[in-house]
This record gives structure tokens, C-alpha cells and sequence, in this order.
């Protein structure tokens, strides 16, 4: 049903208004947050495609907002609108605070969410401060299906920037598999020399793959 046929103290905006929020599904959500639809197809019509193309909201959400850019109904300015909202809600959730990540555990936890249907993969950053809270959070390479590149110069460039005195690398696998590769053994070993070298001591490098991560850090023992 188009929003125009529905009564007016049924269409999400105005059940929002009279305080009934948390009355609304995934669908009325989202048109309420692209507020148009396309030409032929309401907001309601586009959000039901998508949720049910991509089995329900969490399917949707696992997107990135590159992949949420191609589909069909969507584009670059509401997929940006989508993730806006995503990361004003996980800020918000946060309470002003900086995230102390001061275990591999805590780093995994907070990383597995983030690479939630990433096809590709991507090598990035976290930049912590003496106590392990987040400084900075960076991706510094996207590559394809099975590999990309980074440089240990380029990551503590990046590192140096925020002022970071510690920092971890990660990347994900897009085979669902954390399992290191030799080449990550490689870049690690480097990372690691590099960090020693410049006083910013690399803490972790986690692979993230479906639902689980390694921690080198674990792994191997390292102080």
C-alpha cells in the first residue's frame, strides 16, 4: 500500500508524532528516513524490496555503504543517509566516551560488526593513546577478493597523525576464514619492526573473517 493510501494516523510520521515510535517495523523505519520513494514505487515499496532481497534488516545492514550505493532503489545519497544514521547511533551508544581496547577480545568485538559484508578485502588502523582508547579508526587500503596492499610506512603515517603511542593493525578475509596467510605473517613481522623503531609499538594485527577473528597477539603470546 502507497503512504497516500494509508489513513493519516497510520502513516509513520504521524505515529512517530503521537508517540507511538516504537510501534513502527523495519520498513517504516527506513522510508521515514529516505522520507521519498522512486518514481512508481513509494518508500514503503523500496524498503520492503530491500529487506526482503536481503533477508530482513540485519541482512540489509551488513552492507557496506558502497554496496548499498548499487542496489536497485538506493543510491549514493540514501545510502549515505543510511549510514549516517548508523553511525549517530553507535556514537550516541558510546556516551562520549572513548572505546578502551585493551584486549584482543575487546578489539575483535568491536572490529567484527564494522567488515559485516565486505566482499573485499581491507587493511586498517586503529590508533590508541596510552590507556588502549580509540584515538582513530582508519581504512588505509581496499583491495580485492583475496588481497591488498599497505605499507608499514603508510600505516604509522596515519598513526603518527593521531597521536597514537600504540596502535593496532587489522584486515579482513572475504573467504570467511581468519586463518593468516604467510603475506600476513610477512606484513606483521614489519609492522612490528617498524613500530618498535618509531615508540609506537604495534599491540595486535587481527584478521577478521565470518563471525570470528585471529589475534597475532594471542597467537603468538606477545607482551
Amino acid at each position: 500500500m502507497r503512504m497516500a493510501e494509508l489513513a493519516p494516523e497510520q502513516r509513520p510520521r504521524e505515529r512517530l508524532l503521537a508517540g507511538r515510535g516504537e510501534e513502527l517495523g523495519d520498513a517504516e523505519l527506513l522510508a521515514l528516513l529516505w522520507g521519498s520513494g522512486l518514481k512508481g514505487r513509494s518508500a514503503m515499496d523500496v524498503a520492503h524490496e530491500l529487506l526482503a532481497g536481503h533477508g530482513g534488516l540485519a541482512g540489509l545492514l551488513g552492507l557496506g555503504v558502497k554496496e548499498w550505493a548499487a542496489l536497485k532503489g538506493l543510491g549514493n545519497a540514501r545510502a549515505c543517509q543510511l549510514w549516517a544514521a548508523l553511525e549517530l547511533g553507535r556514537r550516541r551508544g558510546l556516551g562520549g566516551a572513548l572505546p578502551r581496547l585493551n584486549s584482543p577480545q575487546a578489539v575483535g568485538a568491536h572490529l567484527l560488526p564494522r567488515c559485516l559484508g565486505w566482499t573485499e578485502e581491507r587493511f586498517g588502523l586503529l590508533a590508541l593513546n596510552t590507556r588502549n582508547e580509540l584515538l582513530a579508526e582508519r581504512i588505509l587500503s581496499q583491495g580485492t577478493a583475496t588481497a591488498t596492499l599497505v605499507t608499514p610506512r603508510e600505516f604509522y603515517r596515519e598513526a603518527l597523525k593521531f597521536g597514537a603511542v600504540r596502535a593496532v593493525a587489522f584486515h579482513n578475509h572475504p573467504s570467511g576464514d581468519p586463518t593468516p596467510s604467510g603475506e600476513d605473517r610477512h606484513l606483521t613481522c614489519r609492522l612490528r619492526e617498524v613500530g618498535q623503531a618509531l615508540g609506537v609499538p604495534l599491540v595486535d594485527h587481527v584478521v577478521l573473517g565470518a563471525g570470528r577473528f585471529h589475534s597475532f597477539r594471542e597467537a603468538e603470546g606477545w607482551d
